[in-house]
């Protein structure tokens, strides 16, 4: 029996990522009867969490060898096993429906640097505690931290927990004063994927961001959208769409920023006829925990002519009208986006616009990552309808640059498309296919809705989610990272903070190492007191 893991750097063609990660080809022969596939079941995110019903599917092209690649975040160790499974919209949801036929097996990554993370903290309390864990079954450890100098104001202090264990892991946290009550969050945790990151008034921030930062908006009003007069060689009609702004947007007016553009726009937001995603409060919600970029969301609505629009063309609609998606195409990339991109601070390329859609809309999402590659590079395409012919393109030509997300639920009217949709994700990873197969977690993730049907309810509950895969925070340039192992306070370069480089930084006034604009006393004392912590830390061991 061949059971294996075999290691490969890869890349992603159209997004650079910052977080460090590696892909493991997953390899086992196995043999099956129909009904029966393998899956690996490991115990990082990526491979379930131990979760047999979240298993990742491996793909058969070479049967009996079952395979599939993985990208994993380097620096971690982690146990996986091989398991069958029945396949089924009614037994992938089952706990029960696995038995091991290889495995458990030990594993590891490339180790990482930084291999630990750092909390940064704005607060009026004294020598505040962080209680942190990155595993779940572990208890929270308290480390008091370093007071890097004034905050936003006199009562406050920029406060820093770093050399806290482990890179490339979500770390869960809450904050305590060192004496008296007080807790923050006042219920409940902060949890984030990101290795350094600031803590302002409740969110989590990668960038230092202004001393009072603005709420997220919706940039319109209901009463009057803003529109589009479509020309007559696209859609010949009025078409109105929404903008919702990410935090921050009106302060920091330097800051360019990803879109990411929904079709159906009057369910994204408010209430449509058959409910709405929330789009808008599932993105804050990633935001605040460090998750997802700050990106521009704007939703453009539809009308009677939906399924034309969302058909493509080649393809027939359920009333055997032609589909044709092209000219919807063409409006949203050569009319609504240049509108978009000249009225606000966005980031325009091709990497950094994405589209998502539900149901048709997010058959239309695929078209655009089809067919205009070089304008949408992510896609998101939740409980897809499948028009015959252009599954049939998805699945037989070249990969494209894109990064994809693609689920559906597993209940109601065809168990909302479980089948044809895992079939397509089948097609996708193949190691045979054109251009090389679609790589899990890297540019590619495939999940189901347990208990989901097709309706807003459902979308509602997978589009954070959703999002956050297709426009990670993680993939971004971090201001704190020097904070995570302690270079920031090392001025004379032997790997650790010294007294000596409290000398230093008194004497030459080598950097800004408080990050507050400037360098003055305050910075020789934040090295002076990670000095002292990394004493305390030493004496302890």
């Amino acid at each position: 029996m061949l059971d294996r893991a075999l290691f490969a750097i890869a890349g992603f063609a159209a997004v650079a990522l910052a977080q460090s990660r590696e892909t493991v080809v997953f390899s086992t022969n196995q043999t099956t009867v129909v009904g029966e596939s393998i899956y690996v079941l490991g115990d990082l995110p990526e491979l379930g969490a131990g979760d047999l019903t979240r298993a990742l599917k491996l793909e058969p092209s070479q049967y009996p060898t079952w395979r599939l690649p993985v990208s994993l975040p380097t620096g971690r160790t982690y146990t996986y096993r091989y398991v069958k499974r029945t396949d089924s919209a009614a037994t992938a949801r089952v706990p029960t429906n696995g038995t091991t036929v290889a495995g458990p097996f030990n594993a590891s990554t490339t180790p990482t640097n930084p291999a630990t993370k750092a909390i940064l903290y704005h607060s009026g309390w004294s020598a505040p505690q962080i209680w942190f864990r990155t595993d779940t079954a572990a208890a929270f450890s308290p480390v008091t931290m370093i007071d890097l100098g004034p905050g936003r104001g006199p009562t406050e202090r920029r406060w820093a927990a770093t050399n806290l264990p482990l890179a490339q892991r979500t770390i869960e946290f809450y904050i305590t004063p060192s004496s008296g009550t007080g807790r923050d969050p006042a219920s409940g945790t902060y949890s984030t994927q990101l290795d350094s990151a600031l803590l302002q008034d409740g969110q989590l921030y990668n960038y230092m961001p202004a001393a009072t930062v603005g709420a997220a908006v919706r940039n319109y009003s209901t009463a009057a959208l803003p529109f589009i007069d479509s020309i007559p060689s696209n859609l010949n009609e009025r078409r109105f769409y929404r903008i919702w702004l990410p935090r921050g947007y009106s302060q920091h007016t330097t800051k360019r920023y990803p879109v990411l553009y929904l079709h159906d726009g009057q369910n994204c937001f408010e209430p449509g006829a058959f409910g709405t995603w929330n789009a808008d409060i599932a993105a804050n919600l990633q935001m605040a925990r460090g998750a997802m970029r700050e990106v521009i969301i704007v939703a453009a609505d539809s009308n009677n002519n939906r399924f034309v629009n969302y058909v493509p063309s080649g393809d027939l609609t359920p009333s055997a009208q032609p589909g044709n998606a092209n000219a919807y195409l063409r409006f949203m990339r050569d009319e609504l986006k240049p509108v978009i991109d000249t009225q606000y601070r966005t980031l325009p390329d091709a990497a950094n616009t994405g589209t998502m859609g539900s149901s048709m809309g997010g058959q239309v999402s695929m078209v655009f990552g089809w067919d205009a590659t070089n304008t949408y590079t992510r896609i998101g395409a939740l409980s897809n309808y499948w028009s015959t012919n252009f599954r049939n393109r998805v699945t037989s030509t070249a990969k494209p640059a894109i990064k994809l997300y693609m689920d559906s639920g597993d209940s109601g009217t065809a168990s909302d498309n479980f089948t044809p949709t895992f079939n397509v994700r089948d097609a996708l990873i193949n190691n045979s296919r054109i251009g090389g197969p679609f790589l899990s977690e890297l540019d590619f993730r495939h999940t189901i809705g347990f208990n989901q049907q097709h309706n807003e309810a459902a979308w509602a509950q997978r589009v954070g989610p959703a999002m956050s895969f297709l426009f990670p925070v993680t993939e971004e340039a971090n201001a704190f990272v020097a904070f995570a192992n302690g270079a920031q306070f090392d001025l004379t370069s032997d790997a650790r903070a010294t007294v000596e480089d409290a000398y230093r930084q008194v004497a030459e006034s080598l950097r800004d190492v408080n990050l507050s604009g400037s360098v003055d006393t305050d910075d020789a004392r934040a090295v002076a007191n990670a000095s002292r912590s990394t004493e305390r830390t030493n004496l302890l061991r």
